[in-house]
């Protein structure tokens, strides 16, 4: 019988693992296509700095983010989601639904995530650098339908890079791009042990605020039974 539930368990574990793992390249992948798509080799003008681990006074101690354009025309933050299917959702909702057929999803607004990753930004660059407002963009490069409401900063890969030649006029000069692009690879955070950390922070957080979602729904059930 012992044996039996330690088979069991190392399945399951197996199963979680596998899960974790093709999510995790998936994303990898997603963010390495949306990063082929953003570069223009004929541009000297923008800048894209990919995968940047940066320290963060928010939830967790560093931030991981996938794409950040720095360019002459302004500083953007492009956070890539690998969802197929149909994406719903609003700016202001906490989150937001990938449906494929009868199978749904809740996810963290992206749109929230990439604030934070613009606030370590900011928070790293300071008055003596920033000149203007990071711009946040989230990008759905393999979703079949986007329904998102509230917000023109959140689409397919093309709509992400029109939005960002959108942006015509000089904020930065070249010295001044330059200097956060170095700030910012000198500060990126290459250490795999403290990478790993994030992550484990990450999945902590998730289970966080899946347990306040759970709580929530309990009490508006409760408030229901009562009346």
């Amino acid at each position: 019988m012992g044996f039996l539930i330690f088979i069991t368990i190392a399945f399951l574990c197996l199963g979680i693992f596998i899960k974790w793992k093709s999510s995790f390249l998936i994303g990898r992948m997603g963010e390495g296509f949306v990063s082929r798509k953003l570069h223009d080799p004929d541009s000297t003008q923008y800048k894209i700095l990919n995968n940047l681990v940066l320290p963060s006074k928010g939830n967790t101690s560093v931030t991981q983010i996938d794409h950040v354009i720095v360019s002459n025309y302004g500083i953007f933050v492009v956070e890539t989601k690998a969802y197929k299917g149909w994406i719903f959702g609003s700016a202001n909702q906490e989150y937001w639904t990938q449906v494929i057929f009868r199978y749904k999803k809740r996810f963290y607004n992206p749109l929230r995530q990439n604030f934070a990753h613009t606030k370590a930004i900011e928070n790293l660059l300071g008055s003596k650098h920033l000149k203007a407002s990071i711009i946040s963009l989230i990008a759905f490069p393999y979703a079949d339908k986007l329904k998102i409401s509230g917000t023109d900063f959140v689409g397919y890969t093309r709509d992400i890079k029109r939005k960002i030649e959108s942006y015509t006029d000089i904020i930065y000069s070249d010295a001044e791009r330059d200097e956060i692009i170095e700030l910012l690879t000198h500060v990126n955070i290459i250490d795999k042990e403290v990478r790993k950390l994030h992550n484990r922070e990450v999945e902590e957080l998730k289970d966080v605020k899946l347990m306040k979602s759970n709580l929530r729904k309990l009490q508006k059930i409760e408030k229901l039974i009562e009346r």
